[in-house]
């Protein structure tokens, strides 16, 4: 038998993972984003946690840390995830977060207010045993390992398999049937 991948409840990570992505239709503006949408992105990224297995040494006791490097609109209603219980650990999330400190965060959001800085980002945090995940344009192609990419009034993922391996994780099989998987970033 293989090793246990993920929470070991492949059904509700797939429930949680799609309902995250194929949820009620968001605004139509695309320049402002709403509490709903910002909803559906703390979602995901709760998805997100409980779909990536992480080697022991990165999960040191204390709170699973989501932190997020540069702003955009709905970082404050990201603040749901706080005090969400993942994996017997409280949920922690730091917004404004500085790329040294990202390191000690087990996912890490860059918003698109970073995209200028992006390639230098990624590359301060490769190899390092955390999840990155963006919104930006190209990510995945750029290193990143999970980009959230809007789709008409849903969100789909892009899913850098390679990133997450040459970081340690592991993405639960629900995940990768979800996902589009995308090259790049070697």
């Amino acid at each position: 038998m293989g090793p246990r991948v993920g929470i070991g409840v492949p059904g509700v990570l797939a429930a949680v993972i799609a309902y995250a992505i194929a949820a009620a239709p968001l605004s139509v503006s695309v320049c402002a984003a709403s509490p709903h949408d910002a909803q559906i992105k703390a979602d995901i990224l709760h998805g997100l946690a409980l779909a990536v297995t992480w080697p022991d040494s990165a999960l040191e006791p204390g709170p699973f840390v989501i932190g997020l490097v540069g702003h955009d609109e709905s970082d404050p209603e990201l603040a749901s995830l706080a005090g969400r219980t993942l994996r017997k650990r409280s949920l922690s999330l730091v917004p404004q977060l500085t790329a040294g400190a990202a390191r000690e965060a087990q996912i890490v959001f860059i918003s698109r207010s970073e995209q200028a800085r992006l390639t230098d980002l990624l590359g301060s945090l490769a190899r390092r045993p955390l999840l990155t995940v963006s919104e930006i344009d190209g990510f995945c192609e750029a290193g990143g390992m999970v980009q959230l990419r809007r789709d008409r009034n849903r969100y789909r993922l892009l899913v850098n398999r390679a990133a997450a391996e040459r970081a340690g994780l592991r993405l639960d099989p629900q995940l990768l049937k979800v996902a589009e998987i995308v090259e790049g970033g070697d």
